[in-house]
């Protein structure tokens, strides 16, 4: 991260805000965290500190700290109005995710590792160091005279990652070099873009969004293509709805696929956080209104990220509000809310996941979806993808 920082000073003439996210899981951090920010803005970046502020985290450690960091990351760039956020990931940290991926049966998308750029909650992210390797970094601090901090939490072996690193020249001394995983990582890719490019022609003829975030499929289409395209569609049509920190488990897309091939199987099922509905003709995918929970506070003049999908916005004039789901409402107090909505959205468990104003238990207000004050909201997810 030292090292991105410093290429960047070089690299670029615009604006750039340093973010150091502040994990509190060693005692040791938050000095740390304090150290860099010093160093940075000694570099001439403004600097932000972002604690992850939590209780006692037991289970699946690096992954609930993994998804707190982009969280955070992401939740600045947007107060801040970047759209774009650049991380150091290396050569090195492809490999090793490549190797996890494999080592736990992943398919090409896991094998094909970290890609150079993505979007999470409506942010770029961009890696512009993955194809070096770390002594490409650590050297350029040097020459630069630039300490850096090293988190020994990387190496342990009480994480599945550091005791890969372990084994890891062993594992290069039978081929399985760094080298020949980014390479396998490289064809992944490659077969990757081709099943996406396919799965993305498929969804222009066969699938429809739909107001508040929903996706319908011709359920024949579903079951006429290669199998794998149709998983790789409903995926995509999954992460339109919820995009979680990880794609659905492949036993739960598999055994939705079987129901969609069953001739005479109509009805509905739970993944994902979302619904599958099958119907004859058509594959419904839509918010489940049990696991849209999230409740945000929402401040005049300013905009939150609710339920992953919705940016939702007050202006300057309005209250504070609390953003929450809508829920299931009397025709006549949603008609008083919102007099058009359930003639745009006509199904009730759509309408249900839509984010909703509240004062304490009280419905203030739906949010406009046309970007009128002094609420509105927008669906941050453009397209099927």
């Amino acid at each position: 991260s030292m090292a991105l920082a410093y290429c960047l000073k070089r690299w670029t003439k615009r604006q750039c805000v340093a973010l150091v996210v502040e994990h509190g899981l060693r005692d040791e951090s938050a000095a740390e965290a304090k150290t860099v920010k010093k160093r940075l803005q000694k570099m001439g970046f403004e600097t932000e500190i972002l604690p992850w502020k939590h209780g006692a985290v037991s289970g699946k450690l690096h992954e609930k700290a993994r998804s707190a960091r982009y969280g955070l990351l992401t939740e600045a760039c947007r107060r801040l109005g970047a759209n774009d956020l650049l991380l150091a990931h290396h050569r090195g940290d492809q490999a090793e995710t490549i190797l996890m991926r494999l080592a736990k049966g992943s398919g090409i998308d896991g094998l094909a590792g970290i890609p150079e750029q993505a979007e999470r909650d409506g942010i770029r992210l961009l890696r512009p160091f993955l194809s070096l390797p770390k002594e490409r970094l650590i050297a350029t601090c040097r020459e630069a005279k630039m300490a850096f901090v090293m988190d020994p939490s990387n190496g342990s072996e009480k994480y599945a990652r550091g005791r890969l690193r372990k084994i890891m020249p062993l594992l290069a001394s039978e081929g399985l070099t760094i080298d020949n995983l980014t390479v396998l990582g490289a064809r992944a890719k490659e077969a990757k873009a081709a099943l996406d490019h396919a799965t993305r022609e498929f969804i222009k003829k066969s699938a429809k969004t739909g107001a508040g975030g929903s996706v319908r499929f011709d359920r024949a289409a579903l079951c006429a293509v290669p199998r794998e395209i149709a998983i790789r569609a409903l995926v995509a049509g999954l992460r339109y709805v919820h995009d979680g920190d990880y794609p659905p488990e492949y036993a739960s897309l598999s055994g939705l696929m079987d129901a969609i091939e069953e001739k005479k199987h109509e009805g509905a099922r739970t993944l994902y956080g979302c619904i599958a509905s099958i119907a004859e003709k058509k594959v419904t995918l839509l918010r489940e209104p049990s696991a849209a929970t999230e409740t945000l506070s929402l401040l005049p003049g300013s905009s939150v990220l609710w339920d992953g999908r919705w940016l939702v916005s007050a202006s300057p004039k309005a209250k504070p509000v609390t953003v929450r789901a809508l829920g299931s409402l009397p025709h006549d107090l949603l008609d008083s809310l919102a007099p058009d909505l359930r003639r745009r959205i006509p199904e009730g468990r759509i309408r249900a996941c839509l984010p909703a104003l509240w004062d304490g238990e009280k419905h203030r207000a739906i949010p406009s979806f046309d970007k009128k004050p002094p609420f509105w909201a927008v669906y941050v997810k453009r397209a099927i993808s």
